[in-house]
């Protein structure tokens, strides 16, 4: 039997290059492309940056369950996609690209462990709430998650009182006390703006599931929603 072997020499201090034949050279399959980016330099500087503030940054697979303090890779690409970026269709339906096509529009060089731990804290509200909806609640939460994220964000930073890109080390505290404190505030006027713009694009008529399925797949509610907001 013989097997097909390509072989590359390369000067050991550059690792740069290393990184991108890899990533070139292996499959496309999206647990494969987040190893490969694993050891990335805004990777391995976010592992640094989060540790400072108390919690842990799991840029690699583990088999160990997760802690409250820790944020996976994964879910930090999906969190800054739809808080920060404000492409929540991107976050929830488009997770085979977050380490590939979406990767350095999700993990620009201005993102920093404060911004990803507060998104991620984020992010974790809205998917509570769909994991446990009663029938009293809106059939769009069951789609929405990443919506009511991206209002979410919109109404800390109103109260922070700072763009995204100031929100750092520094003001970090206060920005997670406010969470804390107002978190179902925000997650309730996410919810209430959502319901308004689904009215504005739809009327107030009934929705079929296959209906809101498809919309919080695409962007168009999102401008809807900034006008909402103005």
């Amino acid at each position: 039997a013989f097997v097909l072997v390509r072989l590359y020499q390369l000067p050991s201090e550059n690792e740069d290059l290393v990184r991108q034949i890899t990533y070139a050279t292996n499959s496309q399959d999206p647990v494969d492309l987040k190893d490969l980016k694993a050891n990335d330099t805004i990777q391995r500087q976010l592992e640094m940056d989060i540790q400072e503030l108390g919690f842990t940054y799991r840029r690699k697979r583990t088999d160990s369950p997760l802690k409250p303090t820790d944020i996976s890779s994964g879910t930090a690409a999906q969190a800054i996609l739809a808080v920060w970026r404000k492409k929540p269709h991107q976050s929830k339906y488009f997770i085979r690209e977050h380490f590939g096509k979406l990767y350095d529009q999700i993990f620009k060089n201005d993102i920093n462990g404060a911004q990803t731990i507060i998104a991620a804290l984020i992010y974790r509200i809205p998917e509570a709430k769909r994991r446990k909806l009663t029938d009293q609640d809106p059939q769009f939460l069951r789609y929405a998650s990443a919506f009511i994220a991206m209002q979410m964000g919109k109404y800390l930073l109103r109260d922070m009182g700072c763009p995204v890109h100031s929100l750092n080390h520094q003001n970090f505290s206060r920005a997670k006390q406010l969470l804390d404190d107002k978190g179902s505030e925000y997650l309730e006027r996410s919810i209430e703006s959502i319901d308004a713009a689904l009215k504005m694009l739809y009327g107030t008529g009934d929705i079929s599931l296959q209906q809101l399925a498809a919309t919080f797949r695409r962007g168009d509610l999102i401008e809807i929603l900034d006008r909402i907001e103005e």
